[in-house]
């Protein structure tokens, strides 16, 4: 179902592959952030809902093996170095960066010191996202792909994890629709 290890592993993996196409064109913003600055804080804040569900996904994961969940038990650990290194790194960098992206967006104006953390929380988050992205290719077009092809398994499960998907890509867009003014008052 929508809770269960299968589920919430594809649930994962589909936030992971929307987010490896949404993350890039915030990346192509880098490349001229002058020009492009409005973009750039534009997608970053829709990114928010999505990079939640997203981590709330994998925090699921973790609160339920931990607690002895047998489908998730069954299903084993995550890899060693990514439970013990990695992850930690990326969830903390990953906060680190919305949440001062976030607060240069409310300041309006420059302040160096947010900027700092901003800049060098994306900086470890890089090297992170890195990592993680490369550890966990290979089995992402599987657990992807599988909530969108017809079948009979699961029905209600799948159908919650594509509206869970749908809300947090219409919830980033309001975020977003949100954050207008404050862009336009901060080019002022």
């Amino acid at each position: 179902m929508f809770t269960g290890a299968d589920g919430n592993a594809r649930l994962t993996a589909t936030t992971g592959l929307v987010l490896l196409v949404l993350l890039p064109i915030e990346g192509l913003t880098l490349l001229s952030l002058h020009s492009l600055l409005s973009v750039h804080m534009l997608v970053g804040v829709a990114l928010i809902p999505p990079v939640a569900l997203k981590l709330g996904s994998t925090f699921y994961r973790f609160f339920r093996y931990y607690t002895g969940s047998a489908s998730f038990r069954e299903k084993g650990p995550p890899q060693l170095l990514m439970r013990i290194l990695v992850a930690p790194v990326l969830v903390a960098s990953t906060i680190g960066l919305f949440a001062s992206g976030v607060a240069l967006l409310l300041l309006r104006h420059p302040n160096s010191l947010v900027y700092t953390i901003h800049k060098g929380s994306f900086i470890i988050w890089s090297g992170a996202i890195g990592i993680h992205t490369l550890a966990y290719l290979r089995h992402l077009p599987k657990l992807a792909v599988a909530d969108w092809m017809r079948g009979k398994q699961e029905e209600v499960g799948r159908r919650l994890r594509r509206q869970a998907i749908a809300a947090s890509l219409l919830a980033g867009g309001g975020v977003a629709v949100v954050a207008l003014p404050l862009v336009a008052a901060w080019h002022r």
